[in-house]
Parts: structure tokens; sequence; C-alpha cells
């Protein structure tokens, strides 16, 4: 690696790592010698050995005829990183209290069309374990491939599939056609609640529900709060809701 390119990792621009290295190698010199090291334009090279003097880096030789500039020592560098570090290290305390209160904090995100909703769809599908309330009705029509894929991971061990769904018509045949297991369990909501329109899930911190009509959109909340909120009511809904046995002969 170059000694520039090193110079630039530690905070000088191209142009000052350039005329910063000349002048070092130069020791004392004029501009213009250090302006043809450099590679640089007189003008240019001006500005930045303004900025280099600013931060202390080099420095006007006294008592001369001629502006020379003369490279201080590059333990200058270091000692400034040295207190930029310390600086950072007493307010990174402050900075680490922000991050976690950012964190904290609900974050609701929308996500529009079937690109959007297929994206949510997708960190479901890879979270492991998802809680379903909803109708499978509108989904086949518009994913027809989630339904499979879901009952695939569930299959293979890969998702933990707990689903309540209506009794209408979709989502009996839906519930008909999958096998009961330990990664794939569901149950039904009593007669007369398949009016629901979204697909609704949790999983992990987030809480999803997916609308079909009048436009295709998904609405995610992520909160560690919310989300236990939902996965209790989702429990007590559990509890009530028929077993399979009893709805799917």
């Amino acid at each position: 690696m170059e000694i520039t390119e090193i110079l630039e990792k530690i905070g000088l621009n191209q142009k000052e790592a350039s005329v910063y290295l000349a002048a070092l190698e130069l020791g004392t010199a004029t501009v213009e010698s250090i302006a043809r090291k450099a590679g640089t334009k007189r003008p240019t090279t001006y500005l930045v050995l303004d900025d280099l003097q600013r931060r202390g880096l080099v420095s006007i030789v006294p008592r001369t005829k001629k502006i020379l500039y003369t490279a201080e020592t590059p333990e200058l560098i270091l000692r400034e990183l040295s207190r930029k570090e310390d600086l950072f290290k007493r307010f990174l305390p402050n900075l680490m209290a922000v991050y976690n209160a950012k964190k904290e904090k609900p974050q609701v995100q929308l996500y529009e069309g079937k690109e959007g909703m297929r994206h949510v769809y997708e960190k479901l599908i890879n979270s492991g374990e998802v809680r379903f309330f909803a109708t499978i009705r509108e989904v086949a029509n518009i994913f027809p491939d989630v339904p499979e894929r879901v009952k695939r991971a569930a299959a293979e061990k890969k998702l933990k599939v707990r689903e309540i769904l209506t009794q209408g018509s979709a989502d009996i045949q839906y519930a008909g056609g999958i096998k009961q297991s330990e990664y794939y369990v569901n149950r039904f909501f009593p007669k007369g609640t398949d009016v629901m329109a979204t697909d609704n899930a949790v999983f992990g911190d987030n809480v999803v529900f997916f609308s079909y009509e009048p436009t295709l959109f998904a609405v995610v909340v992520e909160s560690k709060g919310i989300s236990q909120s939902l996965k209790t009511l989702f429990e007590m809904a559990w509890l009530t809701a028929l077993p399979y046995e009893k709805v799917i002969s």
C-alpha cells in the first residue's frame, strides 16, 4: 500500500496526503518545489498548505526572504488520532444511549405493491417461527406459491407455524391439504368470522398486516412490546379456537 493511501485512510484527502508527503521528503522547500513534487498546481498547493498549517502538519520557516515550508513530524498525526480516539471514547456512552433509545422505539414500515409484499413474506418464511391469524383466500389468488413455500419450510423443519383460519371455503380447502405436525398446526375461528379480509402474522419482534383490497400493501410494526402483546392475544385466541379435527373431517 502506498504511503499516500495510508495518509488518506487516517484522515487526509488525496491532495493533502500528496502535498504533506512531498514536504516531508523535501524537508524545507518552496511552494513551487512542493507543487512539482506532489504533482499539484501551485494555486492548489497554496490552499492545501494553508489547511495543513492550520492542522499543525506544516509550518512556515521564519525570517526568510522567500516563503519556505517545512513538514512537521508524522508523530503529530498519531497524537491527533489518539486525541480523537480519547474524545470519542469519552462520548461513546452518550452515543450508545441514543442508539439504544432509537432501537426501543417502534419501527413502522409500509411495503406497497406485489414486490413489497413479497419481500415481507420472504422475511416471514425465513423467520423460524410464525403465528398466523388470517384467511388464505386472497393470498392464494395473488401469491399462490407463498402458501406452498410455507408448508414446505414447515415440512423441512425450518419454520414452525401455528395458524388460526376462518371457516370460509378457501380456508377449509387449504387446511385440508396440510398434514398436522409439530411444525404446522391449524385451528379455526368460529363460524361467522369468515369476513376477515387481511392476512396477519406475528414473527420475531414483528407484527405484519397484509391488505389486498382496494390496493396491495403490507404494514410491518417492529416492536418487542407490541409483538409480545399480539402474541398474548394470539395465545388467548388459540385456546378458544376450534381444533383441526373438529372442522376438517
